[in-house]
């Protein structure tokens, strides 16, 4: 079993009750407040597997260097968009989860949700194959990457609604974990125990490896923030049940917190 390495939130627990006045709050003063959990936290989700990259982008923040922090951010764009594939993963095994429509076919897995991704992906890199090299890579920090994309998800409809005075790429989920720790956190703290309790029918293993993925840490001094529950459309089950004569499917948006 890993943990992540970050420090507890000071004071008394986080109880995140208004998710969208704390992101309205945090990206108006656009201000890192909690660096000691933002910075780990990013380096987990970017390079889970490489320590020494992880250790490059602590220093770099640790020592205030603009060049070293900006080169690290640059290679965020490609890893962002591997971030957005797992996220799709997460959702849709969720989906099949809520729907209770295939518990007959075996239940909700991975397979079923890369095949709903690659099956209508207009996007290079969506592939089959491709798909699972993805979440190879960052399966250890699927609920981290989930959560900021729902978070950054929000934030962006919430700005369309009543901007904030950014542009839409200022919110993308790197920076929301930078800026809203705390909210990607509570939030990652719900699809960890969904990914590490759930045993879909006629499975033996949930869907993340309790031995690999990082954990949250349980004295991290914050309350679990629910992720929205969402409904499989009906081209979706559709696509599911052309799955068993060799047929693909389509991905769907991430959702939004309320």
């Amino acid at each position: 079993m890993r943990t992540m390495q970050i420090r507890p939130f000071p004071g008394p627990k986080i109880q995140i009750a208004d998710p969208g006045f704390l992101i309205k709050d945090r990206l108006i003063r656009e201000f890192v407040l909690r660096p000691d959990q933002a910075t780990p936290l990013v380096g987990y989700m970017a390079w889970p597997d490489d320590p020494i990259m992880r250790e490059r982008w602590l220093k770099a923040h640790r020592c205030n260097d603009p060049s070293a922090i900006s080169d690290l951010a640059r290679r965020l764009v490609l890893i962002e968009q591997h971030w957005a594939r797992v996220a799709d993963m997460v959702h849709l095994h969720m989906d099949l989860t809520h729907s209770g429509r295939q518990r007959r076919r075996g239940g909700p897995s991975l397979s079923k949700a890369i095949s709903l991704i690659a099956a209508n992906a207009r996007s290079k890199g969506t592939g089959t194959a491709k798909l699972w090299e993805i979440w190879k890579a960052y399966k250890d920090v699927a609920h981290l990457v989930t959560a900021a994309l729902l978070v950054a998800a929000d934030a962006q409809t919430r700005h369309r609604s009543a901007p904030y005075g950014l542009r839409l790429h200022q919110l993308q989920p790197y920076r929301m974990a930078m800026l809203l720790p705390e909210l990607v956190l509570a939030v990652a703290m719900s699809f960890e125990e969904y990914g590490l309790g759930q045993i879909a029918h006629g499975q033996t293993e949930p869907m993340f490896d309790p031995g690999s993925l990082w954990r949250i840490p349980s004295d991290i001094n914050l309350a679990p923030v629910a992720p929205p529950a969402r409904a499989l459309t009906e081209k979706d089950l559709a696509v599911l049940k052309d799955r068993r004569a060799g047929n693909r499917g389509k991905a769907k948006t991430t959702p939004v917190l309320v």
